[in-house]
């Protein structure tokens, strides 16, 4: 894979689509990156990130159209009074969709963006021509989830203070250690991995941890999924996302890396995912 990059005085940034400056009714300005194709790939990002920043190694490889924002609370996404939810996550997009005039996408969730995705095609099935699902589950609740919840309740009135703000930096700096691209990209990621405010960050946890979709399983019969495993993933467990793929009668491509691999492992990330959107639109 060519690397990725244009070099200014100071940051180099990555060569992505244009973005559009976007009106969406009741839900503010948002910033929008668009390719038009026949039944373009809805890329919805995880937590913390933005959709710059997730699939930065990917947009320039989608051989068609694609359409990417940031999700309510993160980068330059719709901003609401209100908590964060997956379910009006889910709804934002497919207002973004009506905006463009785009009536069908194969949707792409990665981590967070994977309860999006499911929310977005249990309620607007007529929207969505596939589903590719990635290191992510039906349901968060693993020992460390368990464990990790209470405390996240806690030490939520801090977030008004900024505390947090940082923890995105921590969570991938290790990751330039693993990845040239992601080392020459470093300034421009630090930039964009501050933009979600802390209270974001915590209400974020907390609704994949109250989510679950294994009841509603049943609804995405028939359409065509793919999940690719993140089998040495750190953050969601394997089995849980293998578990998903079955409940899903999902098609399932393996990706031996963590739970970072957009930017750890960049060519093998692109790989993976391109193999998985032909899964469901073949």
């Amino acid at each position: 894979m060519r690397s990725l990059g244009r070099t200014g005085s100071q940051v180099i940034e990555p060569d992505l689509p244009p973005a559009r400056t976007i009106d969406l009714p009741g839900r503010g300005r948002v910033t929008a990156r668009v390719v038009e194709g026949p039944t373009p790939v809805l890329l919805l990002h995880g937590w913390t990130l933005t959709a710059d920043v997730n699939f930065c190694h990917l947009m320039p490889r989608l051989p068609g159209g694609l359409v990417a924002m940031d999700h309510h609370g993160h980068g330059r996404g719709p901003q609401r009074a209100k908590r964060f939810r997956i379910e009006d996550c889910a709804d934002d997009h497919v207002a973004l969709l009506d905006a463009l005039g785009i009536d069908e996408v194969i949707v792409c969730g990665f981590s967070l963006g994977g309860p999006i995705a499911l929310e977005l095609a249990r309620r607007h099935p007529e929207r969505v021509a596939g589903l590719v699902l990635q290191a992510t589950a039906l349901c968060f609740d693993s020992l460390v989830d368990k464990v990790t919840r209470p405390l996240l309740r806690t030490v939520r009135p801090l977030t008004a203070l900024g505390v947090g703000r940082t923890l995105p930096l921590r969570f991938l700096g290790d990751t330039r250690g693993r990845s040239p691209d992601t080392a020459r990209l470093w300034p421009w990621l630090r930039r964009e991995l501050v933009y979600c405010h802390p209270r974001t960050i915590v209400d974020v946890l907390l609704a994949e941890y109250a989510f679950d979709f294994r009841p509603h399983a049943a609804t995405l019969a028939g359409l065509p999924t793919a999940v690719v495993v993140t089998t040495k993933d750190s953050a969601v467990p394997p089995r849980d996302q293998r578990y998903m793929a079955r409940r899903l009668g999902a098609a399932v491509v393996p990706i031996e890396e963590d739970h970072d691999v957009f930017l750890a492992a960049p060519e093998a990330y692109v790989a993976a995912s391109l193999d998985a959107i032909a899964r469901v639109t073949t």
